[in-house]
C-alpha cells in the first residue's frame, strides 16, 4: 500500500514539474516577444536609417537633394552591444515613382567601440532610383532582429525605421521626362561586328553587339538602342537583351548587352545606322552624349536577288525592246513593197561613196524643193554659197553632201499657210457702191 502511494506521489510531482516548465517557457516566450522594444529603449539595440552618403547624419531634418534617375542609397543599420543570434531580415521598400533594388542579399558585418563597449553592427544597402521630380518619403521599413540578452537568452522581434524624406529634380534644362537618358558616374560603350562570311552576299548575316557599362546606375534604365529597324536592304532580328547589376566592395556596376542579327536582302552598298544617347554625369555635374558609329557594308547579288531587286527595270526594258522590235519589223515590212524614202537612199549613196549618184540626187531634190536648177541660186547665205562652190569644184566629201542635203530641206516651202481674209478692203468696196447708187 505504501509503494502504491509513493508511485502516485512521484507521478504527481513529475506532472507538476512538467506543467511548471511549460508555463515558464510560455512566459519566457511572451517576454521575449515583447523585450526587443525594451532592449531598444534601453540602448541595447540600435536601429538607424538614412539616405545619401555613408556616414550622413541620420537625424538630419533637412531632406537631401538628388537628380532624377540618380542612384540614391538607403542605408539600414542594426547594432547591439551583445551579439546577433540569428540573421537580420529587411522588408521590401515600395515608393511611388521610385525604382528600388537590393543588389546584395547579405549585410556588411563589423564591430565598433562605443562608450567602452564593443558593438556588433550589420549594415544593409538598398538602391533607389527616382523617376520623376518631387519630394519622396521612404516609409517605415520592417527589420527582423534576433539578439542575445544579458542572461544569455535570445530575444527576437521586429523593429521599424523612421520615415525618411528626400527630393529629386531634373539636373539640366536640356533634359525632359519624354527624352531617353539616365544618370551615372561613369559610362563605357563597346561595339562588336561579326559577319557570316568575309565576302558578303545576299542571304548572309551580320551580327551587331553593343555593350553599355555604367557605374552607379541600373541596367533597366540604360537605353534600348537596337530596335527592329529593318529596311529593304536588310531584315533585323533583335535578340533578347542581357541585363546585369552587381555590387563589388561598395561599387555598383550595371551592364546592358544588346545584339541584333541583320540578314541581307539586297545586293549593293548599305549602311547600318549610328546610335546616340545622353547621360547625366552626377560626379562632374554635366550632360554627356555618346555616339555609337554605324558601318557600311557591300554585298553581292545572287541571281534570285538580282531578279527581285531589278524586276521593274527588267520588265520595262523587255517591254521597250518588244515595242522597238515590232516597230522595226513594221517599218521593214512597209518599205519592203514600197520605195525607200529619199533621205535614206541619199545616205546609202554617200556611205557607199557613190558620189555621182549622190550629186544627181542633190540636184533632183533641189529642183523638187526650190524649182531651181543651179545650186548657187537656191540661197544667198554665205554658208550655202561656200558649200555650193565646193560642190562645183568637184569635192567628194560626206560631210559636205550631208550639209547640203540638210540645208536643202530647210529651203523646202511650207505646205500649210493660213491666209487671213482682207475684210477691210471688201467693206470699203461695198461702201463706195452704196454711195454711187445714192447719187
Amino acid at each position: 500500500m505504501m509503494n502504491v502511494f509513493k508511485l502516485g506521489a512521484h507521478a504527481f510531482v513529475t506532472r507538476l514539474h512538467a506543467l511548471l516548465l511549460i508555463i515558464v517557457l510560455l512566459v519566457a516566450g511572451t517576454v521575449s516577444a515583447q523585450d526587443i522594444q525594451d532592449m531598444q529603449r534601453s540602448n541595447n539595440v540600435e536601429l538607424l536609417a538614412w539616405v545619401g552618403k555613408e556616414g550622413s547624419d541620420a537625424e538630419s531634418k533637412e531632406a537631401p537633394k538628388f537628380s532624377v534617375n540618380e542612384q540614391v542609397i538607403l542605408y539600414i543599420e542594426v547594432a547591439t552591444p551583445r551579439w546577433f543570434t540569428g540573421g537580420t531580415h529587411i522588408g521590401s521598400v515600395e515608393i511611388p515613382n521610385v525604382m528600388s533594388k537590393q543588389r546584395n542579399q547579405l549585410a556588411t558585418n563589423y564591430t565598433e567601440r562605443k562608450g567602452g563597449q564593443t558593438w556588433s553592427r550589420q549594415r544593409w544597402e538598398i538602391t533607389l532610383y527616382p523617376q520623376a521630380s518631387g519630394e519622396f518619403v521612404v516609409p517605415p521599413v520592417a527589420v527582423g532582429v534576433q539578439v542575445s540578452t544579458a542572461d544569455g537568452s535570445k530575444v527576437a522581434g521586429t523593429l521599424y525605421t523612421r520615415p525618411i524624406k528626400f527630393e529629386a529634380s531634373m539636373p539640366s534644362g536640356l533634359l525632359s521626362d519624354e527624352s531617353a537618358w539616365f544618370t551615372a558616374t561613369k559610362v563605357s560603350v563597346d561595339q562588336k561586328w561579326t559577319t557570316s562570311n568575309d565576302e558578303l552576299k545576299v542571304g548572309d548575316a551580320i551580327t551587331r553587339t553593343i555593350t553599355i557599362n555604367a557605374q552607379d546606375s541600373l541596367s533597366v534604365l540604360l537605353p534600348d538602342l537596337l530596335s527592329n529597324d529593318s529596311t529593304a536592304s536588310y531584315q533585323a532580328y533583335p535578340q533578347p537583351n542581357r541585363l546585369d547589376d552587381q555590387q563589388t566592395r561598395g561599387d555598383y556596376q550595371s551592364s546592358r548587352i544588346e545584339e541584333s542579327v541583320y540578314v541581307i536582302q539586297q545586293g549593293g552598298e548599305f549602311t547600318l545606322p549610328e546610335h546616340k544617347f545622353q547621360w547625366w554625369n552626377s560626379k562632374n555635374k554635366q550632360l554627356e552624349t555618346v555616339v555609337i558609329e554605324g558601318r557600311t557594308f557591300k554585298a553581292k547579288h545572287t541571281f534570285k536577288s538580282f531578279v527581285k531587286a531589278y524586276s521593274g527595270w527588267l520588265v520595262g526594258s523587255a517591254v521597250t525592246l518588244f515595242v522597238l522590235a515590232i516597230a522595226v519589223l513594221s517599218i521593214h515590212r512597209y518599205y519592203r513593197s514600197r520605195p525607200a524614202p529619199p533621205w535614206l537612199v541619199f545616205r546609202r549613196m554617200v556611205k557607199a561613196n557613190r558620189w555621182g549618184a549622190a550629186r544627181a540626187s542633190l540636184y533632183k531634190q533641189l529642183r523638187s524643193n526650190t524649182g531651181k536648177l543651179e545650186m548657187s541660186k537656191a540661197s544667198d547665205s554665205d554658208v550655202w554659197q561656200k558649200h555650193s562652190q565646193r560642190l562645183q569644184e568637184g569635192l567628194e566629201d560626206a560631210s559636205l553632201m550631208n550639209a547640203l542635203w540638210k540645208g536643202m530641206q530647210a529651203l523646202k516651202p511650207k505646205r500649210f499657210k493660213l491666209a487671213m481674209p482682207k475684210a477691210l478692203p471688201q467693206l470699203d468696196e461695198l461702201r463706195s457702191r452704196k454711195n454711187t447708187r445714192k447719187r
